[in-house]
This record gives C-alpha cells, structure tokens and sequence, in this order.
C-alpha cells in the first residue's frame, strides 16, 4: 500500500471520528437545552427565586394571575418583593417536580412537591410557552400561571389604615375583601384615636384566607374616655334638675315640714340635709364600644355611692350608667352620661 494511500485512511478515519463526536455533542447540548428551558424546570427556577428572596427572578419565569377587580399594586414587582419579606414565603424546602403533563403544543401541568413553612404540599400548576422569547432559535422560555388569592378581613368599627405586606392600600379599594399573589400575607391595621395596632398573617397558599384584625381599645383611649366620664359625673350634673348628683350638699327648705327620702330598701330616710359621693371609681370596669358614626364610641359600667344624711347616718346602693362619647381629633369633647347610682341597696 502506497503512503498516499495511507495517509487517504487515516484523514478519512479522523474525518469520520470529528463526526462521531459532533454528533454526540449535540445530541447533548439538545438535551441539556430541552431541559433548561422546559416546563419542569421554569417551576423549579420560580420556587427556588422564591426561596432566595428573588423577586426579579420569580417575574422572570411567572404570571401572576389577578381578577379584573384586583388592584395591580399587590401584583407588581414592588408587592412581590414586599411578600417577600413575610418569612413564611421563603421558608421553602425540597422542591422537586413530580410529574410533567402536556397538554398541547403551549401548555403543560406540572405537579410538584415541597415543604412551605413546615407545611408539606403538593400542588399542580399550569405553564405556557412564551412565543414571543426564543433561545437558541428552537427553545422558548415557559411561564408559570401563579393564581391569586382572595383575603377576607374582619375589621373593627372606624378602623385604622390597612397595610399589605406593608404596602397601604389606595383610596377606593376595599380593605375587607383583598386580592394578592398566592402565598403568606402579613395584614396590619394601623392605631388610630381609638384602636392599637393590630397584625395578623394570612395564609393564602393554597386557598382564600381570612383574617381579624383585632378593635382591642387603645390604653390612652380608656384614659381619655374614663377622665371624661368621671369629669361629667363629678362637674357637670344639673342639681337643680336631679337631686342625686353627685358631691352636691341638698338641703330641706327651712318651713316646718320633715322632708325625707324614698330610697331602694329603705322606706323613708328623714333628712334635714344629704349628699351623695361616688364611693367607687365607675369607670373600673367600663365597657368601651366603637360605633359605626365616625368619632362616637358608647360606654357602660357599674357605680357604687354613699348617701350621707345630716352629716353622720350613711347608707350604701349601687347601680349602672351609660354614656355617649365624640371624639373631635384630639379629646372627648362631647360626653354625656346617664346613670343610676342608687338603684339597689348595697
């Protein structure tokens, strides 16, 4: 055999051997590609930018579903960063997909596993391929569908601001019905003149959530409300329309007559003069209600007086009283009780 005709094999044998390899190769970059940008793997990327707090991230891979209703500001990048900060949302472990289902050309489900805040779940979520993005001229980017949720918020009378995650809620939308991304929600109530703050976190993974944002009265506000109800028993009752008021000397007219007193358990209490004191403070155990009227709140409670007669002789009751307050931005300006500190005897 020649050594021209040698040399013919052996570039024939490396020609061959380069194709060989080629062939390989690409039916490895194929592979390594199909599964990059897959279904499957557009789920894992969204939980695991999730996980790590990615906001950009998770964007980049979603779409995060809302009704025609929703306010947008709880579904841009501003809100899932914010969500974000709620730690039960990237207290995310073992996520792994557990089965790929094609639907169409477009569409497939994919059913994945995890532990999401110490709760073990499965779930099943639809994923579209994004025509418009194409890697590598054959390889389309796919988008997972993450749905919404729907928060139910029990508020109190004349609440205070609504937060989400955060994020105050604009003029216009509704705090007792809030649409946001699936996932935990921390909901706060803001103190106002009558409540103290008030925070709860909503679970929404994987259903509709509900919430109560608790009406707990402010301590300031039972101060206020108590200096008020006890400076209108003390300071402003008419004595010359009721004759129990209280820290108020009634005297008998001086004409000859004995004038007395019709009193619960007593059937007459001579008396040439009387005074009642409050004997207990009626404001220890009051109950304070917050109406729906802006800035009225009701109130309740039991009182105790000492009726002391001429000076020495003393009798005890007890009773209850009610009162109506309005608050004008900065105090109880308009307090108006009635009461009946005498209706039993003690």
């Amino acid at each position: 055999m020649g050594a021209g005709l040698r040399r013919g094999l052996v570039i024939a044998l490396v020609a061959g051997l380069t194709l060989l390899v080629g062939a390989g190769g690409a039916v490895f970059a194929n592979t390594a590609l199909s599964s990059k940008y897959s279904p499957g793997q557009a789920t894992l990327d969204y939980f695991i930018a999730q996980q790590h707090a990615d906001a950009t991230g998770m964007e980049a891979v979603a779409t995060f579903l809302r009704s025609d209703a929703a306010f947008n500001g709880l579904f841009d990048h501003a809100a899932i960063t914010a969500m974000l900060r709620t730690s039960q949302n990237t207290d995310l472990k073992d996520v792994k997909v557990l089965s790929v289902q094609s639907v169409n050309a477009n569409t497939s489900k994919v059913s994945v596993a995890m532990t999401w805040a110490g709760r073990s779940r499965t779930a099943t979520y639809t994923l579209r391929r994004e025509k418009s993005q194409r890697h590598y001229l054959f390889y389309n980017t796919w988008r997972i569908d993450i749905p919404y949720t729907t928060i139910s918020v029990d508020l109190p009378n004349q609440p205070g601001p609504v937060y989400v995650d955060g994020l105050v809620l604009p003029a216009g939308v509704t705090p007792k019905r809030i649409e946001a991304i699936a996932g935990y929600h921390t909901l706060r109530m803001a103190a106002n003149a009558f409540y103290d703050q008030s925070v709860r976190v909503a679970n929404g993974v994987d259903a509709d959530a509900s919430v109560t944002l608790d009406g707990t009265i402010s301590a300031a506000t039972n101060i206020a409300a108590a200096g008020a109800i006890k400076d209108t028993l003390n300071n402003y009752c008419d004595a010359a329309k009721f004759d129990d008021c209280p820290g108020h000397t009634y005297t008998a007219p001086n004409d000859g007559y004995i004038y007395y007193l019709t009193m619960p358990g007593y059937l007459e209490i001579d008396y040439k003069s009387y005074v009642f004191t409050l004997s207990t403070d009626p404001t220890a155990d009051m109950k304070l209600v917050v109406t729906t009227e802006s800035g009225k709140m009701t109130s309740t409670g039991t009182c105790a007086t000492l009726l002391t007669v001429d000076g020495s002789r003393k009798y005890s009751f007890t009773g209850t009283w009610k009162a109506t307050l309005l608050w004008n931005g900065s105090s109880f300006a308009g307090t108006n009780v009635t009461y009946d500190c005498a209706a039993a005897k003690a």
